[in-house]
């Protein structure tokens, strides 16, 4: 874990076995700068251009070649797998391109293909195999202000807690056993479930806003340039490190 006096506030609370909410709200200020730089991180950029632009996409005509642009087979919609393995490669592609990964770059991709993964799922028959068409259906189901503001929490949700796990799970062994914290495993992963659906419920802030956004900025102005985008994900991570503050206040 970084040695700052944030994070060594942070070990401070986990010491004294304080509220979940506590620490969450700790590490979230702790890491609030890597936070902040993701948004001008090329990848996290790409990353956050697919999860705006990709409905969208879909829901225009071309959409195929749209895909094929950004690097993913037409064959991908064939299933919600190979689509989500193409953007993966998609992804993979541009970090080559440009030379470099990144941490938030990552994490945000791991995000991206989950919350896409689920969410898609939640849009598609259960009974039988998905069309190609019904899957370009439920992608381009994003396009709305409502769904895109569902899919948009679900994606920072997952991101805010890869997040505050990166630091927080290698520091959360060194409080495990008799004596300490967490009695055992058992114990340690069931902080860590806690902490996924305690950012999960902080999150229902970008949810509140993210409709909003969309709508004005793509169906109103019609402009979504990256400099719009860097600052919808700047505008949601500020709000997600707020909604922790004050969570930690209402216990």
């Amino acid at each position: 874990m970084p040695q700052s006096k944030k994070w060594r506030d942070v070990i401070q609370l986990l010491e004294s076995s304080a509220p979940l909410e506590n620490v969450a709200e700790a590490a979230a200020r702790a890491s609030e700068l890597d936070l902040r730089r993701a948004s001008d991180d090329p990848t996290f950029q790409f990353v956050a251009q697919l999860l705006v632009k990709l409905p969208l996409l879909a829901r225009a005509p071309g959409f195929e070649a749209a895909l094929s642009e950004l690097g993913v087979k037409r064959s991908a919609l064939d299933s919600v797998s190979g689509l989500l393995a193409g953007l993966n490669d998609a992804i993979t592609q541009h970090n080559f391109d440009n030379g470099r990964s990144s941490d938030a770059g990552e994490m945000g991709r791991a995000a991206l293909l989950e919350s896409l993964s689920v969410q898609m799922r939640g849009q598609l028959p259960t009974l039988f195999e998905p069309t190609p068409q019904e899957i370009r259906k439920a992608l381009a189901s994003f396009a709305s202000g409502q769904n895109f503001a569902v899919l948009a929490r679900d994606f920072f949700a997952r991101l805010s807690y890869r997040s505050l796990d990166y630091y927080l799970s290698r520091e959360l062994a060194n409080h495990t056993g008799v004596g300490k914290r967490f009695a055992d495993d058992a114990a340690r992963v069931e902080f860590s479930r806690a902490l996924s659906q305690h950012t999960f419920e902080a999150s229902r802030i970008v949810e509140e806003f993210a409709g909003g956004w969309y709508g004005k900025t793509v169906w109103k102005e019609q402009s979504l340039s990256q400099d719009k985008i860097n600052d919808f994900t700047r505008y949601a991570f500020k709000k997600m490190r707020s909604e922790l503050g004050r969570r930690r206040t209402s216990v």
